[in-house]
């Protein structure tokens, strides 16, 4: 009977090890103006992040991007200083190689959409988000397969 105590006890410990529970990765950065639009991860210590920053940049994270079945993950906004801080909660994310879709909208600036793999979370990387100005488009919502198939059932 100790030995299941303890089995159970040392298998829930290493599924927490694993990223099943305790802190949750979080996605921090900066959103910019620029001549170009981009999004790409960067040092702490890169002088891009030190640039102004651009405020209320509205970010949506979906997971399984290059899958049909790819679901909104996470969402948040860019503060005053332009500073991104969005906490990711799941199973697997920060050591998991997975595709992640990342747009970016504000208004008076380009949409970006940008597919990632999110650097490992022992990794000290930031996320630069560079947007230009111009005609903010809303874009292009995936196709849910399932909806369809009720749809047309």
């Amino acid at each position: 009977m100790m030995k299941r105590i303890l089995l159970a006890l040392w298998t829930v410990a290493g599924l927490c090890m694993l990223g099943g529970c305790g802190e949750p990765y979080v996605l921090r950065g900066k959103a910019i103006s620029g001549g170009y639009g981009s999004l790409l991860f960067v040092g702490p210590d890169d002088e891009q992040l030190r640039e102004p920053g651009l405020a209320a940049a509205s970010i949506s994270i979906y997971r399984d991007a290059n899958r049909p079945n790819q679901s909104l993950f996470a969402t948040g906004r860019s503060d005053g200083l332009g500073e991104i801080s969005i906490p990711l909660k799941g199973f697997g994310v920060g050591w998991m190689e997975e595709q992640w879709l990342i747009e970016v909208t504000k208004p008076g600036y380009e949409t970006l959409q940008s597919v990632v793999t999110l650097p490992p979370a022992k990794h000290d990387r930031r996320i630069l988000i560079t947007l230009i100005p111009g005609l903010s488009v809303p874009p292009k919502q995936a196709e849910d397969l399932w909806q369809e198939y009720e749809r047309y059932r």
